[in-house]
């Protein structure tokens, strides 16, 4: 199993690790100005989210009862990418 993989997801099955974000970013730009741009969709994706910032990481985590999420600590940049995400929900 490789240690690295890159994958498309949707942000809306992301989950949060923290319940509350700071509204600035480190480098100062507020949260809640961030432009996420969107291309056209390919290979059964409808829209494909560039955001202007690096790829968040995420992890796969099983819970109880043999539920498996996806998390994130970069929550900052998930809250910009769920914003965008939403917008464009449900496109079909």
């Amino acid at each position: 199993m490789p240690v690295y993989e890159e994958k498309l997801i949707s942000p809306l099955s992301i989950r949060f690790t923290q319940e509350h974000i700071k509204t600035l970013f480190r480098d100062g730009r507020i949260v809640e100005d961030t432009e996420i741009k969107t291309s056209a969709g390919d290979g059964g994706y409808d829209a494909i989210l560039e955001a202007p910032f690096p790829d968040i990481e995420i992890i796969r985590f099983s819970g109880g009862a043999a539920k498996r999420h996806w998390f994130t600590l970069d929550n900052r940049r998930l809250y910009c990418l769920q914003r965008a995400a939403a917008k464009l929900w449900p496109l079909r």
